[in-house]
């Protein structure tokens, strides 16, 4: 089998394509509390263990990028993703997560639930 490649976005790749309006969606794997904490402005919450189960409600026809806390783990789900049929060119993780977006953009650019 030949090695996987999955797109990493940066924080600001990703913000710059929120901001535009471009159509992107932002899927939060962390567990629920951890999302109300704090989130991506209109990331959807969907835990990583809920993911086999819930992958289906999830739209094909868009740009999907995956967070978690560091990056990891997004990283991971994303193969999985690919491996369901999912198209590599639609699905990205953002490089260093939602750690990389608060150092990048500050804690005042999450929202809050």
């Amino acid at each position: 089998m030949e090695p996987m490649s999955i797109t990493e976005v940066s924080p600001e790749q990703l913000k710059a394509r929120l901001d535009r309006g471009d159509d992107v969606v932002v899927v939060d794997l962390r567990q629920a509390w951890e999302y109300h904490a704090g989130h991506i402005p209109g990331a959807l919450s969907l835990f990583i263990e809920e993911m086999p189960m819930r992958l289906s409600e999830l739209p094909t026809d868009v740009d999907i990028v995956l967070q978690c806390w560091h990056g990891h783990t997004s990283l991971d789900v994303a193969a999985y993703m690919i491996q369901q049929g999912w198209l590599a060119s639609r699905v990205a993780s953002l490089s260093g997560g939602i750690a990389g977006w608060v150092h990048t953009h500050g804690a005042t650019a999450l929202e809050r639930a």
